[in-house]
């Protein structure tokens, strides 16, 4: 019995992080389309310093410091596609002027 409810309740913890994940990216995606670079990297180092502090409190859950970490990593790999998507832009429009 304990089994099944400590598997419901990772199901539901997953569930809600990956809503989670889901509200942030399209937040980002939709709410600043002019520079989603530093929207991005902002959110990322906000989540490395809410990750560093949830280290710090006893008991937490075992899901919470993973599932932040995996949001960091997800959020830099997104800030760097932003960049590389801005700097692939302006090539673009430095030849089209040239």
């Amino acid at each position: 019995m304990a089994a099944s409810g400590s598997i419901v309740q990772s199901v539901v913890s997953g569930a809600a992080l990956i809503g989670f994940y889901g509200l942030v990216f399209w937040r980002i995606v939709k709410q600043n389309a002019g520079n989603r670079v530093i929207e991005s990297g902002v959110l990322a180092l906000a989540v490395a310093f809410v990750m560093i502090a949830a280290m710090k409190i006893p008991n937490l859950p075992d899901w919470v410091a993973p599932g932040l970490g995996i949001l960091f990593l997800l959020l830099g790999f997104l800030m760097m596609f932003f960049l590389m998507q801005q700097g692939y832009n302006a090539i673009r429009r430095r030849k089209r002027n040239s």
